[in-house]
């Protein structure tokens, strides 16, 4: 624990609840054995898989954050899903066209067969298995962001309660939407329901909405998985919000960058061991920086 906080490594992954809740699983003796994650560790894979993700920003959905009016947009929540869901069975038929491109140029390289064949099996294998299971890897980000914005402190009851409520819906309606992808495009190929009909997660979902279930059972689903909760570092930077489903780390902390002496406009804070000059300044979480500002603090003053 105390390397996971001081470089994030290692991760924590519990194996064997993986490998039991997992669906892809009950077709691992037709290739989808999970055996691995990517290299981010962001979604367990079996062999020659593709990592695909998207991630929702669950702070977007707050409205009025930091305020006593606070409240999540769980219509607009709910519209969202369906569309987003969509949009990752859509990029599956990308990869799909690139995969074949990068196979229509291996076939006409001038280079020897016995060069080539690598490559080419290769792509083949990666093309079979999308073209078979179709996964998809719906996220989030932005969870400490969104607890903090309706004003629920992290771990408590209530926020493990919302929480739950929020990834609850994530798994139903993404569901729901990949059952109606199935009606109007077809199940992914090897889809078969008596597979899949003591796993875990699939008798969740059937407890939650029979509904669903029973339509899934009658049109099947168009992807052998749908969720994943990916690390998002960079996504996050790209947001400007929290880590995934953590409360942010410092909500104000310093950074410092290299000035020149000479320059009149910089302000010198301190000098290292080896002459350089350094200015230091103020770095605010943004969700911190607009409850700061909901609340009548300065925000441009320079923080001891």
């Amino acid at each position: 624990m105390y390397n996971a906080w001081k470089s994030a490594e290692p991760g924590i992954l519990f194996w064997d609840t993986i490998i039991d809740e997992s669906v892809p699983d009950c077709y691992a003796d037709l290739g989808y054995k999970t055996v691995s994650t990517n290299p981010c560790g962001e979604i367990p894979l079996c062999t020659y898989d593709s990592c695909r993700l998207l991630t929702i920003n669950l702070f977007s959905y707050v409205e009025h954050p930091f305020t006593e009016k606070a409240s999540f947009n769980f219509e607009l929540f709910k519209k969202h899903l369906p569309a987003a869901q969509r949009i990752m069975d859509d990029i599956i038929d990308v990869e799909l066209e690139k995969v074949n491109a990068i196979l229509a140029k291996i076939e006409v390289d001038p280079e020897l067969d016995e060069t080539k064949n690598d490559a080419y099996n290769l792509s083949v294998k990666i093309k079979d298995k999308a073209i078979q299971g179709r996964r998809t890897g719906i996220g989030i980000t932005a969870e400490g962001d969104m607890l903090a914005g309706l004003g629920l402190q992290y771990g408590s009851e209530k926020a493990n309660e919302f929480s739950i409520e929020a990834h609850k819906m994530i798994a139903l309606e993404t569901y729901r939407a990949s059952v109606y992808a199935a009606k109007e495009r077809a199940a992914f190929e090897i889809y078969y329901s008596e597979r899949e009909k003591n796993n875990p997660f699939i008798l969740r979902l059937k407890e939650a909405d029979e509904k669903l279930y029973y339509d899934m059972l009658e049109y099947g689903r168009r992807n052998i998985a749908l969720l994943t909760i990916p690390t998002t570092g960079t996504t996050s930077l790209m947001t400007q919000t929290t880590l995934g489903i953590e409360p942010v780390f410092l909500p104000v902390y310093k950074r410092s960058k290299k000035v020149n002496p000479n320059d009149k406009n910089d302000r010198i804070d301190f000098v290292d061991e080896v002459g350089d000059s350094w200015e230091e300044y103020v770095v605010f979480h943004h969700g911190f920086k607009q409850w700061m500002t909901i609340n009548g603090f300065d925000t441009d003053k320079n923080y001891p």
